[in-house]
């Protein structure tokens, strides 16, 4: 009987390796080492966390400057210098651009009541818009912490803020100083430089308020309640406790630091610029009380403090507004990284 024989093609190398590969165990091995790869590739991708604090900072000025807040604001505190350089003496009948220190005085109001309003409203909304959009979760659940979302919040709206203040105080002060010939520009500086710090702190008080308000609607009253109080209702409360404290000498440096308008003491110091100078070396320098001090805890009256010491002849350490400002910002940003961490997705 003749067997029948089948010749089996030959098995090569590469045939045996996909052979071997097929088997269950080393499928599982094939997996796990691809899952690996793909698990150093994705560490390796992720972002650090200041890396993390920088992008959303970026974020959030990048929407800033798309909804042509950044361009608004430059284009007004161009106008708001620059004509009030220009028609600042008017209420004594002289019009034409001022040097720097007339400038100073006739920009402060202005400055002190536009800066916190504007630091209010562009942290009011920093974290209650995610809540409220309900993105809040979303960025929390892709590995970004609270205090880094925190931190970044901030960081972006400190940007969209000092870009503005800085190059509106930059172009305008190069024109006044073009147009007047006046090199005596540090009493322009501390105006630019202690504006930027207050913008600051009340940036930080408006996230706070982000961080307190469950709406935006309600952040945004919070915000224009809380300018309210600090640049009027504490100045009133002030003036009430040097009047019924009868105290004249008092009342007279809490009249200077803490009223709301400085009219009469802007024309007083306008006409003491027009004056000789050996009448200004003449008059004797009036002493003032520090009784009333604690005032200086208010933003607000701190900045007027600032910027009206030399020709008010206030004394005002060079360390309180470095530590006030620092206060103001450890105080308010720590707070917010609290109730950030309270907050119930």
């Amino acid at each position: 009987m003749n067997t029948a024989t089948t010749t089996l093609p030959p098995v090569s190398e590469r045939g045996l390796q996909s052979a071997s590969a097929t088997e269950p165990g080393c499928g599982v091995q094939k997996s796990e080492a691809s899952d690996s790869r793909t698990l150093r590739r994705t560490e390796v991708r992720a972002p650090s966390q200041a890396r993390q604090v920088f992008i959303i900072a970026a974020k959030e000025f990048s929407d800033r400057l798309r909804s042509g807040w950044v361009i608004t604001c430059v284009l007004v505190w161009l106008g708001a210098v620059g004509f009030t350089s220009l028609f600042g003496l008017v209420q004594i009948g002289h019009i034409g651009m001022q040097g720097y220190e007339r400038t100073v005085m006739s920009l402060l109001n202005l400055v002190q009541y536009l800066v916190p309003l504007l630091g209010l409203l562009l942290g009011h909304d920093l974290i209650v818009s995610e809540r409220e959009e309900r993105t809040l979760p979303l960025m929390l659940a892709a590995g970004v912490s609270r205090t880094r979302l925190l931190l970044g919040k901030f960081l972006g709206g400190a940007v969209t803020l000092a870009l503005p203040l800085v190059l509106g105080f930059s172009i305008a002060g190069t024109a006044i100083g073009l147009a007047t010939k006046d090199g005596q520009f540090g009493s322009f500086l501390l105006l630019a430089g202690s504006a930027l710090a207050l913008g600051m702190v009340f940036l930080g008080v408006g996230l706070l308020l982000s961080t307190l308000c469950r709406t935006r609607v309600r952040a945004l009253v919070a915000a224009l309640l809380a300018w309210g109080v600090f640049v009027f209702v504490f100045d009133l409360v002030a003036l009430g406790m040097v009047i019924s404290s009868r105290a004249p000498a008092a009342a007279q440096e809490i009249e200077v630091v803490c009223d709301a308008t400085h009219l009469n003491a802007a024309v007083d110091i306008h006409a003491a610029f027009d004056a000789p100078d050996a009448t200004r070396a003449g008059a004797p320098a009036q002493p003032r009380s520090n009784a009333f001090s604690w005032v200086l805890i208010n933003p607000v009256n701190l900045f007027r403090a600032v910027n009206l010491a030399a020709p008010l002849n206030l004394r005002v350490p060079v360390w309180t507004p470095c530590l006030a400002v620092l206060f103001w910002l450890a105080g308010t940003l720590g707070i917010a990284a609290w109730r950030i961490r309270q907050i119930d997705l």
